[in-house]
């Protein structure tokens, strides 16, 4: 008989997140972080990635700085990777790593899986600690407009291969919790669900706890683009550095 499986997360949405991602270009993702944050950075710069998933964003900007590091806190995503670099599985709060980097990297909103601020004031301390004098942490940041936007169209249904699954998105305004809850199918009938879970912070939360870190802004604009971001963006896009 069909029943839902319990599973680690990860591990079977690693089997359709390509499905998921597909209409995501990586290659201009990549261009635009390179053209956002190429004049911080030194000939052949130390990169670190957290939050790289299955590596396809890597995949494209190792070509602009091949010394790079990837991490991710799930294995069942890094071992879909198709790029040859270096990868290790950890959490972006607390970051295995005793040598320093001219730019830690965040992207597709992986801060907001960060659900408090205590959690996102760690992921800030631990990148300030590993950040050279003259590094950069950049990451892009969804916003309530973001996920208001998604509700309007809660429900994506696909199939790869012998797989399927119904993504829904669920915006809970007063917790400004998002969460992304996945059905899988199996071809033999069983099912895996998981949740995901976002929160959706203030655009001034971010600026108050990159200050406890003793860190600065140096620049803030709407993902994408190189308009000045603010609290009505959809998403947004730091430039942070130590402060003196």
């Amino acid at each position: 008989m069909p029943r839902v499986i319990k599973k680690k997360i990860y591990q079977d949405l690693s089997l359709i997140y390509d499905h998921l991602m597909k209409k995501v270009r990586y290659d201009y993702w990549a261009d635009y972080i390179y053209n956002l944050t190429f004049e911080y950075l030194n000939n052949n710069p130390r990169i670190l990635e957290l939050g790289s998933g299955n590596c396809q964003f890597a995949e494209y900007f190792i070509k602009k700085f091949p010394n790079y590091v990837a991490t991710d806190i799930s294995i069942d995503m890094l071992r879909r990777s198709k790029t040859k670099l270096i990868n290790v599985c950890c959490d972006m709060t607390s970051l295995p790593f005793n040598s320093k980097f001219d730019m830690i990297l965040s992207t597709f909103d992986s801060v907001n899986y960060l659900t408090s601020k205590k959690k996102l004031l760690l992921f800030l301390n631990e990148s300030a600690s590993l950040l050279k004098e003259n590094g950069i942490l950049t990451f892009d940041a969804s916003m309530e407009g973001n996920s208001l936007k998604h509700i309007n169209n809660p429900v994506r249904q696909g199939k790869i291969k012998d797989i399927e699954y119904v993504h829904r998105s669920i915006y809970d305004k007063s917790s400004r919790i998002h969460s992304n809850i996945f059905e899988i199918k199996f071809a033999d009938g069983n099912t895996h669900k998981e949740t995901h879970k976002q929160k959706i912070f203030h655009f001034v939360d971010y600026f108050n706890y990159i200050e406890k870190a003793k860190l600065y802004v140096v620049d803030c604009v709407e993902a994408f683009t190189f308009r000045k971001g603010k609290e009505n963006s959809k998403r947004v896009q730091f430039i942070v550095k130590k402060a003196g």
